[in-house]
């Protein structure tokens, strides 16, 4: 709880530090109630990590991916254009304060981009040939389209060891 444990907060800077994976310059709120008290082992109090959407999403690398199916450059006018993406969850593992820090995010939706001006978003990540659950009929014959995908994720975080997940507010695309 916050009167319990410090609470720290994070401050957007211009750079990153190799130290500060987040982005962040660290420090302590001036409401923070002053107790320098230790434990009777002798160790300071934990000191809380608040993370948030926006730092979480300097952290995500890769994207879900696009697998098509028929496979190559070409897509037939008359058949159903297949697409599928890899739904699994990520982690990533930061430092801040000293503290290891693991990140997860789970794909909550699909924004398909169909490059002929229309677009499908879905829960569903989609299947191959014979179960695909997300298709697109083209209606006209072009050259240079592409078909791209936005996926937004929810993340929560915990401290390395520390069973209880914290929600991150917000979603990344």
């Amino acid at each position: 709880m916050w009167e319990e444990q410090p609470h720290w907060d994070c401050n957007p800077k211009p750079s990153k530090g190799p130290d500060d994976a987040l982005g962040c310059l660290f420090g302590q709120r001036g409401t923070r109630p002053q107790d320098d008290t230790t434990d009777a082992g002798g160790r300071s109090e934990p000191r809380t990590v608040t993370i948030t959407t926006r730092q979480a999403a300097t952290l995500i690398a890769q994207g879900s991916g696009i697998t098509r199916q028929p496979p190559g450059p070409k897509v037939v006018i008359s058949m159903a254009f297949i697409v599928y993406t890899n739904p699994a969850v990520r982690y990533q593992t930061t430092t801040i304060l000293g503290t290891a820090i693991e990140v997860e995010f789970t794909p909550v939706s699909y924004t398909w981009n169909w490059g002929d001006g229309t677009t499908t978003t879905t829960t569903d990540p989609g299947a191959p040939y014979p179960n695909q659950t997300v298709t697109h009929r083209y209606q006209h014959t072009a050259t240079g389209v592409t078909t791209s995908l936005t996926t937004t994720w929810t993340t929560r975080y915990r401290p390395q060891g520390d069973p209880t997940w914290r929600p991150i507010e917000g979603t990344i695309t």
